[in-house]
């Protein structure tokens, strides 16, 4: 039973009379009924199972962050020049998510008599060119023509060294978006020994040093890449330089870089199925992994096995027992947990091939969790016996930090001739460039873990 502490104050005047005095023995009366009442609550009232408290998110009012300054960055080298001949898709998507970005709610904002977000417009390829802040000129400016008399070097793209600048920029209060073909430029110096792949590899460290220098001062920058579609109608430039022309659809991309609050915010704000044109593909989010991960034991479910959440152990199970009717063996422990600050897609975390089990008798399957407290959790995990004899002892589940299949999938590995058998829908170099980022946040290979005791 914890302490109780009560602290009385009376007036000195109430010990002058008869009445004041009754009035003190009733006062008594009162708080020993209190005390009373709080005996009985701590000692035999409904008993407090640990696993119902310790480790669930302590609700805190909510804070507004400041609204970041969102600052864009547009590759126009000449690879770029096919996504913005006439109304395309590339516009359509760029222009329908900046202003969405401009007009969310995205936290206090530092102007308070505009209704738009701080927003800054620049064109990046080997310099930073600024641009007026009206996203509907700049969308209107996205021309062929606009892109050349912008200047700096559009013959090639370092992605190594833009995507250096890009963090170099993105201030504690900034959230950077960079939209670009991400094709990696090597260059016709290196087709006599055919060795652009130690460029691209060379690309790789690079971008990887470049993430690991900023995450050593802001550990909770962030990153999320969009992969979307457009119409392309120009010049494609493989990885020697050599020209193709060729009008299809092309894949481009869209990032997000700062801080994890920021882009939480932003994913949560500015829906991404809004954006417009063909839509986003696929996506990839990254950050660093968290500290711990709320859960909590739910009670057993009728035939999925039996089991009581121990009152003195936490995060434990007592009297574990198969459920076997009819012969269909079940035995099943839900776990509700909170993914809400970790920056990933439900897509992923409802995979199960991102999650490591330790017992191999063990598969998980997740779902969106549907239980009355939905500010506590986000998912359920249900932990499913897989054979006939149920297995005891600690349980280990890991949330796996991997790089998703997609990207491999759309990955160029020639980066040669554009009109090859699946070449069209895929990026060269892809891999190394988001491989780059991946090995930068991936430490110890995953987010973080849950454990329970099967007794």
């Amino acid at each position: 039973m914890g302490t109780f502490a009560l602290s009385l104050i009376f007036d000195n005047s109430m010990y002058n009379t008869k009445n004041n005095i009754n009035n003190m023995k009733r006062l008594i009366l009162s708080v020993t009924c209190a005390l009373s009442l709080v005996g009985c609550n701590s000692c035999g009232g409904p008993p407090t199972r640990p696993n119902q408290n310790v480790g669930q998110p302590v609700l805190k009012s909510e804070t507004k962050l400041t609204a970041p300054t969102i600052k864009v960055f547009v590759e126009n080298s000449g690879s770029m020049d096919g996504y913005v001949k006439g109304n395309t898709d590339f516009e359509n998507a760029v222009y329908s998510y900046l202003s969405d970005l401009q007009l969310a709610d995205l936290g206090v904002k530092n102007d308070s008599i505009s209704s738009k977000n701080s927003m800054e417009l620049y064109y990046i390829n080997s310099k930073v060119l600024p641009f007026a802040p009206d996203v509907q000129a700049f969308i209107k400016a996205l021309e062929p023509t606009v892109f050349r008399q912008r200047g700096g070097n559009r013959g090639t793209s370092d992605m190594s060294e833009i995507i250096d600048t890009i963090l170099a920029q993105t201030g504690d209060n900034d959230v950077s978006v960079f939209v670009s073909d991400c094709i990696f430029s090597p260059g016709n110096q290196y087709m006599v020994c055919d060795n652009a792949d130690e460029y691209i590899v060379a690309q790789q460290i690079g971008i990887k040093s470049h993430i690991v220098e900023k995450l050593a001062k802001k550990p909770n920058f962030s990153i999320v890449v969009m992969r979307l579609i457009s119409q392309f109608n120009g010049i494609y430039y493989n990885k020697f330089d050599d020209r193709q022309s060729i009008e299809n659809d092309r894949p481009f991309f869209m990032w997000l870089m700062g801080d994890r609050s920021y882009l939480n915010t932003i994913l949560k704000k500015v829906e991404l199925n809004q954006i417009k044109g063909k839509g986003v593909q696929n996506i990839f989010m990254i950050s660093r992994p968290l500290t711990a991960i709320p859960y909590n034991i739910s009670l057993p479910q009728p035939g999925n096995g039996k089991y009581e959440i121990a009152r003195s152990e936490q995060y434990a199970i007592n009297n574990a027992k198969i459920d076997s009717k009819g012969g269909n063996i079940r035995f099943q422990v839900g776990i509700s947990v909170n993914f809400s600050n970790i920056l990933l897609p439900d897509e992923y975390l409802m995979n199960p091939d991102n999650y490591m089990v330790s017992n191999k008798a063990y598969g998980v399957e997740i779902v969106k969790y549907s239980g009355p407290r939905q500010d506590l959790y986000t998912h359920t995990i249900k932990l499913n016996l897989l054979q006939p004899v149920l297995s005891k002892g600690v349980v280990k589940i890991s949330l796996k930090n991997t790089l998703p299949q997609w990207i491999n999938d759309c990955t160029d590995e020639s980066g040669l001739d554009i009109n090859a058998p699946g070449a069209m829908e895929k990026t060269y170099g892809l891999r190394y460039l988001l491989g780059g980022v991946y090995d930068a946040y991936a430490s110890d290979g995953q987010y973080g873990s849950i454990t329970i005791n099967i007794k």
